[in-house]
């Protein structure tokens, strides 16, 4: 369908379809005035003179908004697509549930309102809505009332020139200039003023099925006859009904605090959308969201955020995707900057932190523009330099001929097409024209609105995310190092491969306290829960959950939006893909989500199933006496160990998750007939979660054989305290249980401290059995000012044995007998002792060897603990000097 039949089809009266095509001739004789190739001549030429036949139709034929019937079944092609999957009981009573919000009730939208529920009977009140909406401070300051439409519009300070304007009217004349004043949605504001250039495009009206009474004969809304209005908005889920009143508020002094057309004051219908979309979001003093949301919750069209600063962004292939879906209509565009100070503000004529509409996208000699409009009423206007030659056509000459355009060619030239298109002095003010490399430059996000029409399928589903669950006794670790294992996950499948976009929605939900229901300020005001971010990561997982963050094959950026949007391109057919949302420092609360597929091949999403049938969670603590560190350290078998029973062949995960984030953690599986570990040797070691991970861990293997095994939990760092989780998941069921710590069920003997002397190299102290005994011993250095001011402690090594020279025996030593480092202590294996082991007249005696580690050889102390099996079966003599 051409813009021009679109135009009359869409135009709401005559005038208004004569004006939009004589907007769209003006377009192309512009156009025309720019090109240099040929055949853009030709086409621009061509263009203009159909233009000037349909304003000929327009303005004399009777019929003047009728078209082809060829082109009705053109928008036909367009339909928006819906989610075939049935949603579960649960879904249906989230959505019912996230129908309340600020105390008023949205419920999801079944069918187009009937006409005689806007009629006024005989006898019967204007309706109300209450309560009346919340203003902010200088709102309220310059608040004269709630008022009517015929006291309301045309805004009383403002004097219109004509009498087509006088009067409040769902009808225009002149082109659409949608501004704010005294109002703080200027995102909304630019999000309308999108939504209308796309019209006045020739484009189909995406707006004509948002606000109730509608005449369906004339396309266009109706004025209500009892001041009720229904306005169909998408949020929380689901299409919504809100219902208003056209109580409008208006000021006593020259500010506006409604959205206004500036062109057309009395335009009634930009004003109750936005008061329909401000009920929902709190109040008329609503700071501002994004202008990607605000689409998304007028017309359902796919918002996604471009981040302009993005190494990823590659700036011709972007601009080339954008030019080509903005010429059919497929993309509405708006525009963001970041923070700036107020000098940069006054020098670049940019407002920080704000939201700018894009009317119009062309290239131009090469290069891209971008026509972009500030919504506010006396916005300022980009103060990019002009470099137009003297001898450019002139505005104050106003817009030449087609005849002279056509012979003019080139005689004129033109530094810079940009330039020559800001000077045109019919740009409203706050409107004007930017090039690409200024766009990239000034403005930190581009917001895209797609027509969700271009995709033939769609699924959704609604999910709850509970943050605030204590469920396990502890705090569950939530950042960027925590694992998915409590992320709610999902499959998503394109039965013929292709595109597949994957769009996560964040529910609006009032803000919380801890200790208290709903937040409220001073009046009852209930405020709207902004806080965190979410982003969105798709794996190839073989339709199993994930744990761990890591090898995705697409992660979208964190955006504080309550909308994020993936692009999966080049699936292939069949294959499965898990979706997982992720946040950061959201409210510790139940959130509500919905995810949407969309894609041109039929599709299924459905919730992830767990990656085994079998689950044990067990909590425990690395504590002072447990906290033994990495394997490297002597004080390894220190730590948490857990006994594993496995009946039959299966497959098993270990996940371990600390509550602190700080910790680098370990998880190791050994053979060991279920006991607890005192000496790692790598031939019993079945699989391990690999290099220490900050947060948790994971260690899988496929095919575990029948058997009794030992789960070691380890932080890289001794005495790192903290609580943490083992998670085991098996294939069949298993028992797990925590094996008693280092020294359980024994009796603690501690020996007088060891002290070396200066230079001193071995010390040892005599060990006399009295009886059958299971003993092993710790060495640890004592926390000295002296040994807390060196860096340089000594290795230790610690042994068991008996005689000296050719007859020396050792019977066990700590770290299978290499020095090693004593600040976590060091340990020797366990050693069975009865009284006809020692050889006739041979003593037994426990060894401390040092090694230096400076040329300091300075006094070291060492506290020994004796850990045994039996009351009374050692005794142990003074410490002395060991010579070997």
């Amino acid at each position: 369908m051409s813009s021009s039949s679109r135009a009359s089809i869409e135009a709401s009266s005559r005038d208004e379809a004569l004006q939009s095509t004589i907007n769209a001739a003006e377009a192309s004789m512009r156009a025309l005035k720019l090109a240099k190739d040929p055949k853009d001549k030709a086409k621009h030429s061509a263009r203009f003179k159909q233009l000037l036949q349909e304003a000929e139709r327009i303005q004399h034929c009777d019929d003047w908004h009728s078209v082809p019937a060829t082109s009705r079944k053109s928008q036909q092609a367009t339909k928006n697509p819906e989610s075939t999957r049935k949603p579960s009981r649960a879904e249906q009573i989230l959505l019912l549930k996230a129908s309340y919000l600020n105390n008023f009730k949205f419920p999801p939208w079944t069918t187009p309102p009937a006409p005689d529920e806007f009629d006024l009977a005989d006898g019967e009140s204007l309706f109300v809505d209450a309560p009346e909406l919340f203003l902010s401070a200088v709102q309220e300051e310059a608040l004269d009332g709630w008022k009517r439409p015929h006291e309301a519009l045309p805004p009383p300070s403002w004097s219109p020139e004509g009498g087509p304007d006088q009067g409040p009217s769902m009808s225009f004349v002149r082109n659409i200039d949608l501004v704010q004043d005294a109002a703080t949605d200027w995102s909304l504001v630019a999000s309308l003023c999108a939504g209308v250039a796309r019209a006045e495009r020739g484009h189909s009206k995406i707006l004509k099925t948002v606000l109730y009474p509608y005449d369906e004969d004339n396309r266009r809304p109706l004025m209500s006859r009892n001041g009720k209005y229904i306005v169909r908005l998408n949020f929380n889920g689901c299409f919504r009904k809100v219902v208003i009143d056209d109580r409008l508020p208006v000021s006593s002094t020259g500010r506006v605090i409604h959205v206004v057309d500036r062109h057309n004051p009395g335009l009634l219908w930009p004003a109750l959308i936005e008061k329909a979309y401000l009920k929902v979001l709190g109040g008329y003093d609503f700071p501002g969201s994004n202008s990607a949301t605000d689409l998304w919750v007028l017309t359902g069209w796919i918002p996604e955020q471009v981040f302009l600063q993005s190494d990823d962004l590659e700036p011709d292939r972007f601009c080339k995707q954008i030019l080509d879906a903005f010429d059919l209509g497929d993309v509405l565009i708006t525009m963001g900057t970041g923070k700036m100070t107020t000098e940069t503000e006054r020098d670049l004529g940019l407002a920080g932190e704000h939201d700018y509409a894009v009317l119009d996208l062309r290239e131009v000699g090469g290069q891209r523009l971008f026509l972009i409009k500030n919504p506010w009423c006396e916005g300022a206007s980009w103060c990019g330099k002009t470099q137009i030659s003297p001898r450019a056509a002139s505005p104050e000459r106003g817009l030449p001929e087609l005849d002279s355009i056509e012979s003019n060619g080139d005689s004129a030239p033109v530094e810079c097409s940009r330039d020559l298109l800001n000077a045109n002095k019919e740009l409203s003010p706050g409107t004007f024209w930017m090039d690409i490399d200024n766009v990239l430059q000034h403005f930190e996000s581009i917001y895209l609105n797609w027509n969700p029409g271009v995709f033939a399928c769609r699924q959704d589903i609604h999910f709850a995310w509970n943050l605030g669950d204590q469920s396990e006794g502890w705090k569950q670790h939530r950042g960027q190092f925590a694992s998915l294992s409590r992320h709610p996950q999902f499959t998503a499948t394109a039965s013929k491969g292709g595109t597949m976009w994957v769009l996560l929605s964040r529910h609006l939900r009032n803000a919380t306290l801890a200790g208290s229901t709903e937040q409220k300020i001073a009046g009852g005001r209930h405020t709207i829960d902004l806080q965190g971010h979410i982003a969105l990561t798709a794996f190839s997982s073989q339709r199993q959950r994930v744990l761990l963050p890591e090898k995705h094959i697409q992660k979208g950026w964190f955006v504080d939006s309550p909308q994020t949007l993936i692009k999966l391109r080049d699936c292939a057919p069949g294959s499965v893909y898990t979706i997982v949302p992720l946040e950061q420092d959201l409210a510790a609360v139940e959130q509500t989500f919905t995810l949407s597929i969309f894609g041109n091949s039929p599709l299924v999403l459905d919730e992830a199933a767990p990656r085994a049938p079998c689950t044990c969670s067990l909590s425990a603590a690395w504590t002072k006496e447990t906290a033994g560190g990495n394997a490297h350290s002597p004080t390894y078998p220190s730590n948490p160990q857990f006994s594993v029973a496995v009946l039959q062949k299966l497959s098993i995960c270990l996940m371990v998750e600390a509550a602190s984030e700080d910790a680098s953690v370990h998880v190791k599986l050994v053979y060991s007939k279920g006991r607890r570990v005192q000496e790692i040797r790598n031939r019993d070691i079945i699989l391990d979660s690999g290099e220490y991970r900050k947060g948790c861990c994971v260690a899988d293997f496929t095919e575990l054989d029948p058997g009794q095994y030992t789960i070691i939990c380890s932080t890289f760092e001794p005495n790192q305290l903290g609580a943490f989780t083992l998670t085991v998941d098996s294939s069949q069921p298993v028992r797990v249980a925590a094996l008693p710590k280092e020294g359980a069920g024994r009796l603690r003997m501690e020996l007088s401290t060891a002290t070396f002397g200066v230079g001193q190299g071995k010390i040892a102290v005599q060990l006399v059995p009295k009886r059958l005994v299971n003993f092993y011993a710790i060495a640890s250095q004592l926390d000295s000012a002296s040994t807390r001011a060196s860096a340089n402690s000594s290795l230790l090594r610690v042994s068991i044995e008996s005689g000296r020279g050719p007859m020396r025996r050792i019977y066990t030593a700590s770290n299978g007998g290499e020095y090693a480092d004593c600040n976590g202590g060091v340990r020797t294996g366990e050693m069975d002792l009865a009284l006809e082991t020692l050889r006739h007249g041979e003593k037994l005696w426990l060894v401390l060897d040092r090694m230096y580690t400076s040329t300091d050889a300075r006094e070291e102390r060492f506290g020994v603990v004796i850990f045994l099996d039996q009351p009374d079966a050692l005794a142990c003599g003074p410490w002395r000097t060991w010579d070997d």
